[in-house]
């Protein structure tokens, strides 16, 4: 028979609520503590997501999703229309200025549309985009290098190189007509001047009118999403018939996908590792809420379990009684929820402010997030967790017999207990009351012993980071000094001179120094074929490869391959990590040694070594004095209208010299070209490439060390004056640098672990009040007895808190042990995810808490006894009937 009940039901939920007033203030307090630890966690976590993002848009220059480069109008109208592609933007850029006042941050002069003009921070802020003719807009500081005053109508004149970054023709010198202007953001990459369409057609026609291919056309999108954004763009490649992994083919469409998103970055980053780092994270958080509101409800529930008795006796079902106990939880989620999300939302937003500023991020670029993931992800967590935390003590109260019920006292069925005839001791009471609800005890000195061991372990996650390691590979000397071109990674026939070497040399007192040169002569290196393909198939399809490498100057199974060789000075060879082989042979005079520049990964293994010659190998380089291309057909040189398949290279004043492979060495890339290409990168001392070039070899770096903190201090100062002002022709690096980058990472990881483990040390310390005082008002008719058999107040108090500090000490343990099986298996994953951190077992940080623990452990059942013991016993005796 089916009784319409639900009202009935409904009204005994909100009746036994209304009735345990109290007892609601504590479970609503918890469910809105789980929500705001969940919420707090959402708004931190995207919120620095959110600002690093905001922080690589303006490194790189825009936040599109992805660009298609190279475009024709068709294909750009078809991308245009593709369902995954929401919005695109047009940029076709016509020239670019490096020299003068541009010669640290260089200048763009591009056309960009609209959209492309917002999602690359160029909308002026006063003014208008150019329209037509010679108008421009440019940002505040391009305006002032330029010594013009940001007035609209102002007259700017520019000069720079034709260049659409795939050719370059001519140089220009144009005046325009400012038509509107924006602040500079000084971590934008370029200078961004854009001119009207007009201008950029014009100019695109006198430079097709010498010879040049009409400039390319980049189409920057917004997709349906920011997730995959590499799957998405190469599916509408596919959906459209082009391919883009092909600089040759007309019909690839090459695609560069923006790395500022972070799920750009995670896609080809994820492993293993990551994924179980970040499941168990989300665990431990669930974990943690589940605690602080399973507790309560098993307490609340064992309070009312003689009420429930009741209800069984008049006839409701075990599924009525879980319907009650959900209704009620979901009562109190009404109130918690709401709380916890304004609550955890405001600690969010005020905490992140706090750990940017500890970072280099903090640059006006924070970010708080607003996106729906926080809150509905935090409500349907909390959700989850309060329907879970109350299905245990629904199934207990749904189980237990009416009979039972009556009995009931927070005690477990045990085994047969033995007499004793030494008498009762405090402390023996005090250690029996905990084993009398062993899951209660479990609970509580879990939850307690979670916040101990994640300070235990974030504490050795935070001290294993090598700060050594981490600068090693940033830089590998305390100083290093170039021109802006060295460290722009762009080729040019003159770096740092020898009369700026030695005016830095003569001002700072260097331990150890020497400069690095740059080999400027055409050279090749010959090398097997299958090593020059495993390059190649990077770029060219298996087709293209085959037509390429039938085109190539071959000897017996050798081919000619490019190469960058560079030239040390004798000091630096100390620089070099030896991987295979011995550099010493290098340092004789008249030696025809070299070394093989290797890549290994961050944890020093070398992953191909099969593609690079062996130590002791024979290898030849041939020099050149020129390098033309021309006609394979005709033995002409080509001309424009040759096709790329009859290029071949025609080498003049060639000559071959032999050299001997010493060894495999990882060139640290700070003292390196710092960009790579097809061929071997090899390292020559500089009188071996002196002699073998012709005096090709000019100065590209000058590096050096320092003997202590003072003299570091004092080069510091010196070259921060030196290259200070934007027409300083040198720029630097340092050690300093790099350390206080590390100091701010360090320092981020420690605010953001140390709130998490303040949460959930609040959980512990909620449970374990919630313990001490539900054990008390659940016990007062023993304890009443107890007194009335002759127990004194102070012997009570005593008792309680030896059950306090029993559960201080307990807790202590088994951090103790938790620490010793869990710091191993995350410090050997943590050290697979971050290949700077070097794992160092402590147990410092669980002894540093005893003491808080011990006071914890006498204070709060010292409180909670004292607000429970102003009634009498008659009184106690007649409440707990």
């Amino acid at each position: 028979m089916n009784v319409k009940n639900r009202k009935c039901i409904r009204k005994l939920s909100l009746k036994s609520l209304y009735a345990n007033r109290r007892r609601n203030l504590i479970a609503i307090f918890a469910i809105a503590l789980t929500t705001l630890l969940f919420t707090s966690m959402f708004t931190i976590v995207l919120s620095l997501n959110a600002s690093y993002e905001t922080y690589q848009f303006r490194q790189i220059g825009g936040y599109a999703h992805g660009t298609f480069k190279d475009v024709s109008p068709e294909q750009a109208e078809r991308i245009a229309a593709h369902p995954k592609v929401k919005a695109v933007g047009a940029r076709k850029t016509i020239g670019i200025t490096t020299d003068g006042v541009f010669s640290k941050t260089p200048a763009e002069i591009s056309y960009m549309d609209a959209n492309c003009t917002r999602w690359s921070y160029a909308t002026p802020t006063t003014g208008r985009m150019p329209e037509s003719g010679k108008e421009a807009t440019m940002d505040t500081t391009a305006l002032q290098l330029l010594g013009v005053t940001p007035e609209l109508g102002a007259e700017v004149t520019v000069s720079y190189s034709i260049t659409d970054k795939d050719q370059t023709a001519f140089t220009v010198t144009d005046t325009f007509t400012l038509v509107g202007y924006w602040d500079y953001d000084e971590l934008m990459p370029v200078h961004y001047i854009n001119i009207s369409r007009d201008y950029a057609d014009d100019i695109e026609a006198q430079a097709v009118k010498t010879g040049l291919q009409p400039f390319r056309t980049d189409l920057n999108v917004m997709l349906a999403s920011g997730t995959n954004i590499q799957g998405q763009m190469e599916q509408v490649d596919t959906d459209l018939g082009y391919t883009w992994d092909s600089y040759t083919d007309p019909n690839s469409v090459r695609i560069g996908v923006n790395w500022g998103y972070t799920s750009s970055q995670l896609e080809s980053q994820l492993d293993p590792e990551l994924v179980i780092a970040i499941a168990a994270f989300l665990l431990l958080v669930i974990f943690t809420g589940y605690l602080i509101i399973y507790n309560i409800f098993q307490i609340s529930v064992a309070g009312d379990i003689r009420f429930y008795g009741l209800l069984k006796t008049i006839g409701t079902t075990p599924r009525q009684l879980k319907r009650i106990i959900r209704q009620q939880a979901l009562l109190l989620c009404l109130i918690g929820i709401p709380a916890g999300l304004l609550l955890g939302y405001g600690i969010g937003a005020v905490l992140v402010p706090v750990v940017l500023r500890s970072t280099q991020l903090d640059a006006g670029i924070t970010t708080i997030s607003t996106s729906p993931v926080i809150f509905v992800g935090s409500t349907l967590f909390a959700l989850l967790t309060v329907l879970l935390s109350c299905s245990k003590p629904g199934k207990m109260a749904a189980k237990v017999s009416p009979v039972e019920a009556t009995k009931y006292t927070d005690a477990m069925q045990t085994k047969k207990k033995q007499r004793s005839t030494r008498g009762a001791k405090l402390h023996q009471m005090a250690f029996a009351n905990l084993g009398r609800n062993k899951k209660k005890t479990v609970l509580v000195v879990v939850s307690l012993a979670l916040s101990v061991t994640l300070f235990n372990a974030l504490c050795a996650f935070v001290g294993g980071f090598s700060m050594e390691k981490y600068v090693s590979s940033m830089t590998c000397a305390d100083f290093i000094v170039s021109t802006p071109d060295y460290f722009r990674y762009n080729p040019a026939d003159e770096f740092i001179t020898p009369e700026q070497i030695e005016e830095i040399a003569a001002n700072a007192k260097a331990s150890l120094s020497g400069t690095g040169y740059a080999v400027r002569k055409p050279a090749y290196l010959w090398m097997t074929e299958d090593a020059l393909r495993q390059d190649y198939a990077r770029y060219e399809s298996a087709e293209q490869l085959d037509s390429h490498m039938s085109r190539m100057e071959h000897r017996g199974n050798m081919v000619m391959g490019d190469t960058r060789i560079e030239a040390l000075d004798n000091s630096l060879f100390d620089k070099l990590q030896v991987f295979d082989g011995d550099i010493s042979p290098m340092l004789e005079p008249n030696n025809n040694a070299i070394a093989i520049a290797v890549s290994l990964d961050d944890y020093g293994n070398l992953p191909n070594l099969e593609y690079y010659p062996k130590v002791g190998d024979t290898i030849t380089v041939t020099y050149a004095d020129d390098v033309k291309y021309i006609d394979s057909r005709t033995g002409e040189l080509r001309t424009e209208d040759t096709p790329e398949e009859y290029f071949q290279a025609k080498l003049y004043g060639a000559r071959d010299v032999e050299y001997t492979v010493c060894a495999l060495v990882e060139l640290p890339n700070s003292m390196s070209y710092r960009y790579g290409g097809i061929g071997y990168d090899v390292v020559l001392s500089v009188d071996t490439a002196q002699r073998d070039s012709g005096g090709a070899a000019i100065p590209m770096l000058y590096l050096f060390d320092t003997a202590d903190e003072a003299d570091e201090t004092e080069a510091e100062q010196y070259l921060s004056k030196l290259t200070a002002g934007e027409f300083s022709p040198l720029m630097y690096e340092s050690k300093a640098t790099a350390r206080s980058e590390f100091a701010q990472f360090r320092q981020m990881f420690l605010l953001v672990g140390g709130i998490l483990c303040a949460i959930i040390g609040l959980v512990g310390l909620l449970n374990f009040f919630n313990a001490m005082m539900t054990g008390i008002l659940s016990r007062r008719r023993e304890f009443a007895v107890l007194q009335a058999v002759g127990m004194t107040n102070r012997q009570l108090k005593t008792m309680l808190i030896y059950e306090g500090l029993f559960y201080a000490m307990s807790s202590v343990a088994a951090a103790f042990m938790l620490s010793l099986v869990v710091g191993p298996l995350a410090g050997k994953m943590l050290g697979s995810m971050f290949w700077f951190f070097e794992y160092q077992f402590t147990i410092l940080p669980v002894l540093l808490t005893i003491p808080v623990f011990l006071l914890l452990g006498w204070l709060i059942p010292c409180m909670m006894y004292d607000n429970a013991a102003k009634c009498s016993v008659v009184e106690q005796l007649r409440d707990a009937q």
